[in-house]
């Protein structure tokens, strides 16, 4: 029997119970009322019926007692009626409460039953974890009220700011510009003006609160489904796109290979909750410098993701037990989104928002760490007063072992032990650091402007690459941290007591894809120069960098020609490319004035490569307001116009084109129709 029906049981026994109380109250005014029509005789029977009143009668007339207690009384049997219902009156209410008391025992019996059944299908259910597991778990569980970055600033500025901060927009875009304000009203969406979303959707979703003014949409066909449950206790999930999703997947490659952005704004109006267009457009609006626009773009992008969740995600998150697969092009989208939007937030100093925002990340993987979220986590550890909550992760069993060797996470635990006032452990901690990393050391007391080196760590340089990238990783990001006047005392105090340094650690280490990967989103030329040429030449697009080598696509997004032709006419699509050519080749000779088109049917990529160590070309590249990524997307996208102009047959135009302008800057391309005549003139001229 379910709860529910003996709830409804036990209702209608307690209403019975009342029905049959009033009832009895019901006999005993009736008799009461019909008691003075019985005879005087009646009314002067000598039986004890416990009345006060007729006590008191008794002691003020004894005599009148008396006289009727010699008096005959033929009415005495319908008293003993009377007394006799009364009796049978209680005896019938004491019987209701024993029953309605060994029902209500019944249902109390059920209920236990039940709930003992249920906890025990319960845990028949779960896989037996061992206390490693359990303890990670611990480790990885997300407080979902973390992820709201309005919970911040209402803790540091109060309710008030944030509903100044909503009645004013207008005031704040004033001070746009009119391209962004252009921007900003484009992606929209034109069904902005329908109205708000549902008030109870906007608040419920694990990820972002809904603002009313964004579009009412659905997510277009965006879903997350269970892979597996496995037997350590943690549960894989996917985002899925369906066939609809598929096809506007499909017509954003279509635009982002025609490079023009108002494709992608039109293509977001009629999408408004479209991931990828959702990333890319916030990431133009970055360029530019519209971050208010492209926080709020990152911020509908995982709205999406949040109402899109299976109904099982949101507790397993708060327990560390979910997990996504990286190798999936939908999970890294969430990755992607989840990373720009920790970027944005530290615009804004939510540094506690930003903690968890990484520990969430890490928590989807935490064996690979696709996003090497362990190269940064430190330092928003420290910014968001949660060293102990770092200490605990760094000094566990899963951690220690993966972490070890990474110099930011040595360098930042000596700091968190001083601020959690273990000064003692902070001081050993460091000196071990510096001792096992010393030109970290040393490259720190240089960004801080520190004159007197110790000679322990003097001239100290990094053996490796990889230990140069990590070093300006970490310096770069973290100096402030140090330039405190009390972290500045203790690492000159702690480096001074350095006399001899010598690492032990494998110096031959490579950077992996997953670092490159890391150092490509800080979109920082100065640190993606120190990625190898190789792993950046891999970067195809800003909307999903570096793939991994086992990437496992679900569908083919490749927009195909038959989905194109109806679109175009043919003289319109060889018009269009014709034009994207020129405008490309515009470009790289303003920004590269030694740049040379690729020759028909070659490879010219080693000749659009930009070379980063010349100042004057990375000066020019910063003034573009683009990064090296996008910068490489256009230099690859000129390629592909040339193949392009070759297949519609325009290529004896577009090698004219190529002619005149190399000639017009005093040289001429090596063609096959030249080669020999220049072979010829070169015999010549040495004869």
């Amino acid at each position: 029997m379910s709860t529910r029906a003996l709830r409804k049981a036990q209702r209608e026994l307690e209403e019975k119970k009342r029905l049959e109380e009033l009832a009895a109250d019901e006999d005993e005014s009736e008799e009461e009322v019909a008691q003075p029509k019985a005879s005087m005789f009646a009314m002067l029977g000598g039986e004890d019926d416990g009345n006060d009143d007729e006590d008191e009668d008794e002691q003020e007339e004894p005599s009148k007692q008396e006289s009727e207690e010699e008096a005959p009384r033929p009415q005495a049997s319908s008293s003993k009626k009377k007394k006799k219902k009364k009796k049978k009156a209680k005896a019938t209410k004491a019987a209701d409460e024993n029953e309605a008391t060994s029902t209500m025992d019944e249902i109390d019996r059920a209920l236990q039953s039940l709930s003992v059944t249920e906890s025990k299908t319960q845990a028949s259910d779960e896989p037996q974890q061992d206390p490693a597991s359990q303890e990670l778990f611990r480790l990885l569980s997300i407080d979902s009220q973390g992820l709201h970055a309005q919970n911040e600033m209402r803790k540091l500025f109060g309710r008030a700011a944030l509903e100044r901060d909503t009645e004013e927009p207008a005031g704040r875009q004033r001070g746009r510009g009119a391209r962004q304000m252009g921007l900003a009203n484009a992606v929209a969406g034109r069904n902005a003006r329908g109205g708000g979303l549902v008030s109870l959707g906007l608040r419920r979703n694990i990820f972002i609160q809904g603002k009313e003014e964004w579009p009412r949409a659905t997510s277009g066909g965006l879903s997350m489904e269970v892979v597996e449950k496995r037997a350590d206790g943690t549960i894989e999930y996917r985002y899925v796109h369906s066939g609809a999703y598929q096809d506007v997947q499909r017509q954003f490659e279509a635009c982002v290979a025609s490079m023009d952005p108002q494709r992608l704004v039109q293509l977001l109006q009629f999408n408004p909750y479209h991931i990828s267009t959702l990333l890319q457009v916030s990431d133009i609006a970055k360029q530019e410098r519209d971050h208010a626009t492209s926080g709020d773009l990152l911020e509908r992008a995982l709205f999406s993701f949040g109402r899109s969740v299976h109904s099982t995600f949101s507790n397993s998150v708060s327990q560390g037990k979910a997990r996504m697969d990286f190798r999936r092009p939908e999970n890294r989208e969430f990755w992607l989104a989840a990373w720009r939007y920790i970027a944005n937030l530290g615009m804004r100093s939510t540094w506690r928002t930003v903690y968890e925002w990484t520990k969430l990340l890490l928590s989807l993987d935490p064996e690979n760490d696709p996003y090497c979220v362990r190269l940064v986590i430190d330092q928003f550890a420290i910014r968001g007063r949660q060293q102990q909550d770092f200490l605990t992760l760094a000094q566990s069993d899963f951690f220690k072992s993966r972490w070890n060797g990474l110099p930011n996470i040595d360098m930042t635990s000596s700091l968190a032990f001083v601020q959690t006032s273990q000064m003692g452990q902070g001081r050993q901690a460091l000196y071990s650091a510096i001792g096992r990393y010393p030109w970290l050391a040393a490259r720190l007391f240089q960004e801080l402007e520190i004159n007197d080196t110790p000679p322990g760590i003097w001239g100290k340089q990094p053996r490796s690459p990889y230990e140069h990238l990590v070093t300006e990783l970490y310096v770069i990001r973290a100096k402030d941290l140090w330039n405190t006047a009390e972290a500045k005392s203790l690492l000159i105090e702690v480096a001074s007591a350095v006399h001899s340094a010598t690492p032990k650690d494998d110096a031959d280490q490579p950077i992996t894809r997953d670092v490159a990967r890391h150092t490509i989103l800080t979109d920082n030329p100065a640190l993606i120069s120190a990625v190898p040429r190789p792993l950046t030449a891999q970067v195809q697009s800003s909307s999903d960098p570096l793939p991994p080598e086992d990437n496992l696509p679900s569908y083919d997004a490749t927009p195909t020609t038959s989905r194109r032709v109806p679109v175009f006419e043919p003289h319109q699509v060889e018009a269009e490319l014709r034009e994207e050519h020129s405008n490309l080749r515009a470009f790289f000779e303003s920004l590269v004035p030694w740049f040379r088109a690729p020759e028909q049917g070659g490879d010219g990529a080693q000749r659009l490569e930009p070379d980063l160590q010349n100042q004057e070309v990375v000066d020019r590249m910063r003034e573009t307001g683009l990064s090296f990524q996008e910068i490489w997307e256009r230099a690859q996208r000129f390629e592909n116009l040339q193949g392009a102009l070759e297949a519609l047959g325009q290529v004896d135009q577009a090698d004219a084109e190529l002619h005149d302008w190399m000639v017009e800057d005093g040289e001429e391309p090596e063609t096959e129709d030249n080669a020999e005549g220049h072979e010829r003139q070169d015999d010549a001229d040495r004869t």
